[in-house]
């Protein structure tokens, strides 16, 4: 089952174009998930942004395991093996995105959205990497 629209799925020549379409597409939606805690903890609670992002990080990775696991790399390893490294390429991320975000808003003074921009294009190489070659690596079962 695909995430993609069939007219963009019918023109895709190679699989690695469908797995990267749709890989940005659960990011997208991940990241949309992550903002929208994000921009509420910070304007509405009044919580700093790092902890904000954190949770809205939290909530993202939900969305990202879930359609990851069965849309874009379609993986046959056994659930409770892939949640696991998930898990800890998760864990990485999520301390990589506090750092990076806390070191954009402390030593570059950003603002705390355009911050989490930059922090999420640095996470984003991360986690592809990770996930495509090690949690959810085609034929390992």
């Amino acid at each position: 089952m695909s995430l993609l629209p069939e007219f963009i799925e019918t023109r895709l020549t190679y699989p690695w174009q469908r797995e990267m379409l749709h890989y940005l597409w659960v990011g997208v939606l991940a990241t949309i998930a992550q903002y929208v805690l994000l921009i509420f903890c910070v304007e509405v609670i009044h919580t700093q942004a790092v902890l904000g992002s954190s949770l809205g990080y939290l909530l993202g990775g939900v969305v990202n395991y879930t359609l990851n696991r069965q849309h874009t790399f379609a993986s046959k390893k056994m659930h409770r093996k892939a949640i696991l490294q998930f898990t800890l390429v998760f864990i990485v991320a999520f301390f990589l995105n506090g750092t990076f975000l806390h070191a954009f808003q402390s030593f570059f003074n950003l603002p705390y959205l355009l911050a989490q921009i930059g922090t999420t294009a640095l996470v984003l190489v991360w986690n592809y990497l990770a996930h495509k070659f090690w949690t959810f690596r085609l034929g390992t079962v």
